[in-house]
């Protein structure tokens, strides 16, 4: 039987979760710890290592019944291996020059708003938002837009899009 081989316009996916403290956050602090979103099929079959991925869409989801005053819109800022500078959760997010060979790029992922006992916001990328993986995966590190005192309630983030 023949190995199943990716072609372009493959749908994929990939998903993590956020968790902050149950404490103030600053405007352009990171929001937890970076985590890995690793690519994957319908099927479940992980992307071939070195795989470009255009990015359709994402979505924030926070089981909260409604958004906490100031937490504003978040930003998806992605690297191709765990971001070598290791930044902490609720510290200040800046490119520094170490993580620059593994930088992809940011993603603005919107700012949720109170959708039906739980907040909610899908976003659809209007620009190419393409992104080559060196494995099967992006790490992301989360950057909240307004300055908040979080709940401890995890904010649940998917993206989804294609091989190109």
């Amino acid at each position: 039987m023949a190995e199943f081989s990716f072609i372009n316009g493959t749908f994929v996916k990939a998903s993590a979760s956020f968790t902050p403290s149950a404490a103030s956050y600053t405007a352009g602090n990171i929001i937890d710890t970076a985590k890995e979103f690793v690519f994957a099929d319908r099927l479940g079959r992980l992307v071939p290592p070195g795989s470009l991925i255009r990015m359709l869409s994402s979505i924030v989801k926070i089981d909260a019944s409604a958004v906490i005053s100031g937490e504003g819109a978040y930003t998806a800022h992605t690297y191709s291996v765990t971001p070598p500078s290791a930044r902490a959760n609720n510290t200040a997010w800046a490119r520094a020059s170490g993580d620059l060979s593994a930088y992809r790029g940011s993603l603005a992922l919107g700012a949720p708003v109170a959708a039906g006992g739980t907040c909610y916001v899908k976003t659809q990328f209007t620009d190419s938002q393409d992104f080559e993986l060196s494995g099967s995966s992006l790490f992301v590190e989360l950057v909240n837009a307004g300055t908040f005192t979080a709940a401890a309630v995890a904010r649940q983030i998917w993206l989804y899009g294609f091989i190109v």
